[in-house]
């Protein structure tokens, strides 16, 4: 996967990405961080072509990724709209459906209405409807942004499992302290500028950019 030199303008607005270049071999679990408004999420949007497929916006440089992603939300609630877990993982499937509901553990509610599950069960169901379509890399958006600290040691821990079968996993998230124990590399953003990029265990030990961007020391 590669990044180069990619700038993202939205109609109207100054560029929200400026100029980013990176690239990550395949099985790679990468992070991404930065302050609130860096462009974390359009990067992510962009990775999985929604920029600009369906999201109008103006991009030059290019991202190069030949290998088929699917992408978890950060609100799980926008996605789920099927009567079973069953039935959501299967919308849209193309590999086995049962395996993916085992694989993230929730067989056991295959037949529940998804809105009465946790959140963090539906992040796991949303996990699965991914999974069901076999994508070689995983996108997720803050996917721990409303869930408890046990909750997000469970949900990284099925993507350190799914990682080491071979998935490229990429995630937003803002909890450093999750990036430097799960990831292999962690990619900064600050103000839609390339801030850091390289092995989480060198970039988030960078005191003084985590203290200048805000967010939370290991």
């Amino acid at each position: 996967m590669i990044v180069s030199r990619l700038t993202l303008t939205y109609p109207g607005k100054p560029p929200t990405l400026k100029n980013i270049s990176w690239r990550i071999k395949p099985g790679t679990w990468l992070g991404i961080t930065g302050s609130n408004g860096s462009g974390k999420t359009s990067l992510l949007y962009c990775l999985a072509g929604l920029i600009p497929q369906h999201i109008p916006a103006k991009i030059t440089g290019e991202t190069l990724i030949n290998q088929s992603t699917g992408i978890v939300f950060q609100n799980p609630d926008f996605s789920l709209f099927n009567l079973t877990v069953a039935e959501e993982v299967a919308f849209g499937a193309t590999a086995d459906v049962n395996r993916a509901i085992k694989a993230i553990g929730l067989w056991r509610f295959r037949n529940r209405d998804p809105q009465t599950l946790s959140y963090g069960e539906k992040q796991k169901v949303c996990l699965a409807g991914v999974l069901a379509r076999d994508p070689e890399v995983i996108l997720l958006d803050e996917p721990t942004a409303m869930l408890d600290y046990q909750s997000s040691l469970e949900l990284y821990s099925l993507l350190l499992k799914l990682n080491r079968q071979g998935k490229t996993i990429i995630t937003v998230e803002h909890d450093t302290s999750l990036l430097y124990q799960f990831t292999q590399k962690t990619l900064v953003l600050d103000k839609g500028r390339l801030a850091a990029f390289g092995p989480s265990a060198k970039v988030l030990k960078n005191k003084a950019l985590i203290k200048r961007l805000g967010l939370r020391p290991i």
